[in-house]
């Protein structure tokens, strides 16, 4: 029995020995330069965006135009081999390039455990799972990959890197880090950012904590005597800069946006950044949070650009406002006044104040019918004359409002003008005649409900009811609240005077739905209505139930 097993060891050896002799050549180098580009894939592209393995040199040189590769050339015994000396001094792009090489002339044994490699994986697809020689092949095998793998790691332990002594570009070499983890699987990409992030550094992967001193490199060498320079001649720079850090792919841009958001640089909009840039002039910006109310109060949202992290911002209401005026301590300011204006101040100096903003008010008219009486009140927020005409004429030009307006039984519209310090509104609110039941909507002309308080689809089901009537109709909503969900885990969403179609809404009530379990209820309220003709109107309100008040059609 030993001499069985003895025989099938030895007929086992040299099987594989013949197969390793016999390989050719051309899969030889095949398996080398496709088990070094496993070893040494660039996954994370912190410092090295593509590797050739053994390559052609002119292929290397295209490849080096467009970002940084990893070359892993043969050692010839001199340091750096004799070929890659040669390339680098011709090279334009010399910060581009990284060697992976060794100082022994010995790729010969990189071969022969490649052959070994290549014979284990050509007895494999000849001996059966069942084949008592089956457990020694995959012994083998396992043996013969980990001598490839020992066997690189020996041959190919050195990294040469651009850097530049006295002046002269040249290629800096240093050993590969060959401390990893036992447990794991080698990973050469790894490796070699670990080297080159140890001292001396060549790599920084971290932008933000060594931002100064990558900013000084950059102003250095990119920028040099220019305060301002074109982006691609920067990059181009990058690539041919030997004393320039190493950053990871976008590793300039990670770096200019730190030094646009720190103020420091500046991109010019036309191609061209600037590392002096100029002061700014500070701005304002104001939105509305709501609509003006029946008092004509506005909610507004302030912000600031160019005022720097800590801005004083000044306001004043009907008047002309300085750095005299009040602070505004909040983001938000609820006003009621016609205007107001707001004065941001960058209290660093380092930019400079700019002239104010102005908001104006917008004036509401409502109305108040008394279908017993059938007198008509008419009020305007936050102030402002009124003037009315019941005849059709021009309102501006009509009677000055002071007591209620009586109507007679037939239908009449009433036509308003308001004004108040330069701001003018119109309105015209038509009340059926005495005793109709309904309200008179006109069916082929376009029509506008507005009401001063919200109409409602107060449940999911009627919210998505009316978006789908309101899409199939073309039909606008104008300030519109969604409210999503119950308390505490509820959201609101309010939308100004602006027309809204069942399109945008349904698409927010998404996004907006995803924070929320799907059975969140959903209510739409809104104040405006714009149909495309006033049967529209009826269908959409008839099917939701929403009650039309005199005065709350227009047509």
């Amino acid at each position: 029995e030993g001499r069985t097993y003895f025989d099938h060891q030895e007929n086992l050896t040299k099987k594989l020995q013949g197969y390793a002799d016999k390989a050719p050549q051309n899969k030889v180098d095949e398996l080398i330069r496709f088990r070094l580009n496993e070893m040494y894939k660039p996954v994370t592209r912190e410092a090295y965006e593509k590797m050739l393995p053994l390559p052609e040199m002119d292929d290397a040189e295209a490849m080096l135009k467009t970002g940084r590769v990893l070359l892993i050339i043969s050692p010839d015994g001199k340091t750096p081999p004799n070929v890659v000396a040669t390339f680098f001094q011709h090279l334009v792009n010399k910060n581009n390039v990284l060697v992976l090489t060794g100082d022994k002339s010995s790729l010969a044994s990189v071969e022969k455990a490649a052959r070994h490699v290549y014979a284990a994986s050509k007895a494999d697809n000849e001996i059966a799972a069942s084949h008592p020689q089956r457990k020694e092949l995959d012994e083998k095998k396992a043996q013969y990959e980990q001598d490839f793998q020992t066997t690189v790691l020996a041959v190919f332990d050195k990294l040469f890197f651009p850097g530049n002594i006295r002046g002269e570009d040249l290629l800096r070499a240093k050993a590969l880090d060959s401390t990893y983890p036992s447990n794991e699987p080698y990973n050469g990409e790894r490796q070699i950012v670990k080297t080159l992030t140890s001292d001396p550094i060549k790599l920084y992967t971290r932008t933000p904590e060594n931002f100064d001193a990558l900013k000084a490199r950059a102003e250095q060498l990119l920028f040099g005597a220019q305060e301002e320079a074109r982006k691609t001649d920067l990059l181009d720079k990058m690539k041919q800069k030997t004393q320039m850090p190493w950053l990871p792919t976008k590793g300039f841009e990670q770096l200019a946006l730190e030094a646009f958001q720190r103020g420091v640089w500046e991109d010019l909009g036309n191609g061209y950044l600037t590392r002096k840039p100029k002061p700014k002039t500070t701005e304002v910006i104001i939105s509305e949070d709501n609509a003006p109310d029946d008092a004509g109060t506005v909610r507004l949202k302030i912000a600031t650009v160019n005022a720097g992290n800590s801005p004083r911002i000044h306001y004043q209401e009907d008047g002309e406002v300085s750095e005299k005026s009040p602070v505004l301590n909040e983001d938000s300011l609820a006003t009621n006044a016609l205007r107001v204006q707001f004065l941001a101040v960058d209290p660093t100096g380092k930019n400079i104040t700019g002239p104010p903003q102005t908001w104006q008010n917008r004036l509401v008219i409502r109305n108040r019918f008394d279908e017993t009486s059938r007198t008509v009140e008419l009020f305007v927020a936050p102030k402002g004359t009124i003037r009315y005409t019941l005849d059709g004429s021009e309102a501006r030009n009509g009677a000055e409002y002071s007591d209620p307006i009586q109507l007679t039984g037939e239908e009449t519209t009433v036509y308003v003008f308001t004004e108040c310090d330069g701001i003018e509104e119109k309105r015209k609110f038509t009340f059926d005649k005495s005793g109709a039941t309904e309200v008179r909507i006109i069916p082929d002309k376009p029509a506008t409900l507005s009401s001063p308080s919200p109409k409602r689809l107060d449940n999911s089901a009627k919210t998505y009811e009316g978006l789908k009537i309101a899409g199939e109709k073309n039909i606008e909503f104008e300030q519109v609240t969604l409210m999503v969900g119950s308390a505490p885990r509820v959201v609101h969403l309010s939308l100004g005077e602006m027309k809204i179609n069942a399109e945008f809404i349904e698409a927010e009530l998404a996004h907006l739905q995803t924070l929320l379990p799907p059975e969140a209820p959903v209510v739409l309220s809104f104040k405006k209505l714009h149909t495309p003709t006033g049967y529209d109107l009826e269908q959409f309100a008839g099917s939701l139930g929403i009650e039309i008040k005199n005065g709350e059609v227009e047509q």
